[in-house]
């Protein structure tokens, strides 16, 4: 199982209206029309993995793609730990703390380690 972060309140869950009006207005993050579309990168072949409720995508300039990236689940929004959370220039970190931020909220690693919405080092 890949390693997550996740967005969180530091008591109570996040609801999905919340999690909703946080996401809207904000540039380079939309959610999810459409099932996901996944390559696997070895065999080339291609999966659809369903769309989910409060899922979010995230946008790349570089390649120019959306990439689905969010996924809000019990009361908390989760993404893989595919970036090293001090490349505070990565579009996954920049919306992360941007969502945690509107939402006042914490970003915590599967091993509980919190990390600065700042520097993206982690604080405890």
């Amino acid at each position: 199982m890949a390693y997550e972060l996740h967005i969180e309140k530091k008591s109570g869950a996040i609801r999905l209206e919340d999690w909703e009006s946080a996401v809207a207005g904000l540039h380079g993050v939309r959610f999810c029309s459409s099932d996901h579309m996944i390559t696997n990168p070895e065999s080339g072949e291609v999966i659809s993995v369903p769309r989910n409720e409060g899922d979010v995508a995230v946008y790349f300039s570089e390649d120019k793609t959306w990439r689905p990236t969010f996924y809000w689940f019990n009361g908390r929004i989760s993404f893989k730990a595919m970036l090293l959370p001090d490349n505070t220039s990565d579009p996954s970190w920049q919306a992360a703390i941007a969502l945690a931020s509107r939402l006042d909220a914490i970003i915590r690693g599967d091993e509980g380690e919190v990390y600065d919405l700042t520097t993206g080092k982690v604080i405890s």
